[in-house]
């Protein structure tokens, strides 16, 4: 591992300890699942670490964890860091320094991570199911507006994004979040036969069937007991298709635009946001 992976190993322990003292299930997910199948840990040039829990647990989480964190480590969410773009949380080391292009222009905490995603329900009805990807789309142009436009945009989107910042949405992310969050948990676990994951950028690939992530099965990741979805080959397979056969060595890079990265130096140093 390198040293920016070495701290998110840190803070993902942290996160599971403090699952274990709350009673609080997880499944790593994403690349880290792929990781755990596929390598027995971290992906050796990735450069971030995902772990997904069940609504409940989610929210369990962020409502008792903030007490137990130790000082240094910050849990991110619109909540608790205003301007923070996301309807999922981060784990951050505050000490360190993980800048993203994307989010360099904001005055948000912007310390090494780890990502947290709530799984909520899929409805089963039709006409609520495309409500949901209307609202989701709707929301998602207006929490766009927050970010850096990345030049691979097309015209008609940063036109788009243009627009939604000339109406200040760029500046109230955290009550359309709270709408956005509103939507996508209105469908409980329970309920329902497929859990989305809305964080990711996946899109539907990440409408899993439930019985895939089922209680989880246990794991071995750099040496630790981990926790990854029940039937990992078919949720890795969802998501990756071939997910046995690495990428080939020019895709072998972290995806995440990392403009800032600095292990040894606290991220307040770095910031441009005035």
């Amino acid at each position: 591992m390198n040293e920016l992976q070495k701290i998110e190993m840190d803070i993902f322990k942290c996160f599971s300890e403090i699952c274990e003292k709350l009673n609080i299930s997880y499944f790593l997910v994403c690349g880290s699942a792929l990781g755990a199948a596929r390598h027995g840990g971290v992906i050796p040039w990735d450069d971030d670490f995902d772990v997904g829990m069940y609504r409940e647990d989610y929210n369990k989480f962020m409502k008792l964890a903030p007490e137990l964190l130790p000082e240094g480590i910050f849990l991110q969410n619109y909540k608790t860091d205003p301007a923070f773009p996301y309807v999922f949380a981060k784990l951050r080391n505050s000490n360190t320094t993980f800048i993203q292009s994307l989010l360099s222009n904001l005055n948000i905490n912007h310390g090494i991570y780890i990502d947290i995603f709530p799984l909520d329900g899929y409805p089963k009805k039709l006409f609520e199911q495309k409500k949901l990807v209307f609202m989701k789309k709707h929301y998602l142009r207006q929490l766009n507006s927050a970010f850096n436009m990345p030049s691979t945009l097309t015209l008609r989107e940063k036109a788009t994004v243009s627009f939604f910042r000339m109406l200040g949405c760029h500046k109230r992310t955290d009550k359309i979040l709270a709408k956005y969050e509103r939507l996508i948990s209105k469908y409980p676990v329970k309920d329902a036969d497929i859990i989305c994951n809305h964080g990711t950028w996946y899109g539907a690939k990440d409408y899993i069937l439930k019985e895939y992530y089922g209680k989880g099965t246990e794991m071995k990741y750099e040496g630790i007991e981990v926790r990854v979805p029940e039937k990992y080959d078919e949720y890795l397979t969802c998501l990756y298709g071939d997910w046995r056969t690495p990428p080939p060595p020019e895709k072998q890079k972290g995806s995440h635009g990392c403009e800032t990265c600095d292990t040894k130096k606290a991220y307040i140093e770095y910031l441009k946001v005035k």
